[in-house]
């Protein structure tokens, strides 16, 4: 039996790969587990897999726990291909990959293909990562739910990275017990990120709501060390990129997926931009940045107090 775990989700990836090798010593108590570190064992990668899975019917059951070895140099993993061909005994061979090897890999090609069981473990997408926060959030307190929008704000503070995720979402329900976690038990725990708050805001500035704008950038920055001028920076930053989308956009690129290829940022950020192009202008955008230099210069010269520029800049905007 062999089985290849694998994606860009390494968290998820590492606990599959746990969650299975517990499964096997529940179910073989007095099996045994050989781990292969193949970035350690390069050369004699091939002989030491066929070695280890070398069982017969008298010997105890075992399962081969090979790591990392598709991203190793094509000959080496056309060795191993080999080696798994030939293998005779009965012992399982799991190989776990923190990563997406090229499908063209010699041993990732030929496992895709050929394992009893292939999983992959892409990065959650946002919906995804609501779902996996309520679940993370049941084995730790199963009495405990997470409300929608207690479920959005978490994800909003922490991104999609299931790791920090899964840490929060136990910690939270543990805390709650039992019943709704609400988006106040969520604040208690996650801040949510700045770059966030300043994308909501400009989102807030885009359909002319310009006192939500305001409360939104005047609360992060009395709650945030870094203040004003930590916004400002991100406010460029921000503008920046709706600069590079509008750019593409412009050229007659307005697919959100082409865009991201296009620019490196993340396709569900795109597509978020793109849907508003239309209210921002690049006019806008050059005298936004431009208006930001100017109050920043400003703030920086005591010619303006901080909070003052930031009611400038979104009502000038």
């Amino acid at each position: 039996m062999i089985v290849l775990v694998y994606g860009k989700d390494a968290f998820r990836v590492e606990r599959r790969r746990s969650d299975l090798l517990r499964a096997f010593r529940r179910k073989y108590p007095d099996g045994e587990i050989v781990t292969i570190h193949a970035d350690e064992r390069e050369l004699s990668l091939p002989s030491d897999i066929a070695a280890a899975a070398s069982v017969d019917l008298f010997s105890s059951p075992r399962l081969v726990d090979v790591r990392g070895a598709c991203v190793l140099s094509d000959d080496i993993q056309k060795s191993v291909v080999s080696a798994v061909k030939g293998l005779t005994g009965s012992a399982s061979v799991l190989f776990s990959e923190s990563t997406a090897p090229a499908a063209k890999h010699p041993l990732f090609a030929y496992l895709k293909k050929n394992a009893g069981t292939a999983e992959s473990f892409d990065p959650l997408s946002p919906s995804a990562a609501m779902d996996f926060v309520a679940t993370e959030g049941r084995i730790s307190a199963p009495a405990v739910s997470f409300s929608h929008a207690a479920l959005e704000k978490l994800v909003s503070g922490c991104g999609t990275d299931s790791a920090r995720l899964s840490s929060e979402a136990a910690k939270i329900a543990l805390y709650v017990g039992t019943g709704d976690v609400s988006v106040s038990d969520v604040d208690l725990f996650v801040r949510e990120n700045p770059q966030q708050k300043v994308f909501d805001a400009l989102d807030a500035l885009m359909i002319g709501n310009r006192s939500r704008a305001l409360d939104t950038l005047l609360h992060e920055s009395r709650a945030d060390s870094g203040g004003v001028q930590k916004l400002f920076g991100l406010l460029a930053w921000q503008l920046r990129e709706l600069f590079k989308v509008r750019g593409e956009y412009d050229t007659g690129n307005i697919r959100a997926d082409d865009i991201a290829r296009a620019t490196g940022m993340k396709p569900y950020t795109v597509g978020r931009l793109v849907s508003k192009m239309s209210l921002f202008p690049l006019s806008r955008l050059k005298s936004g940045l431009s208006l930001l230099a100017d109050l920043d210069a400003d703030m920086k010269n005591g010619r303006m107090d901080p909070e003052l520029a930031l009611i400038f800049f979104v009502e000038q905007l």
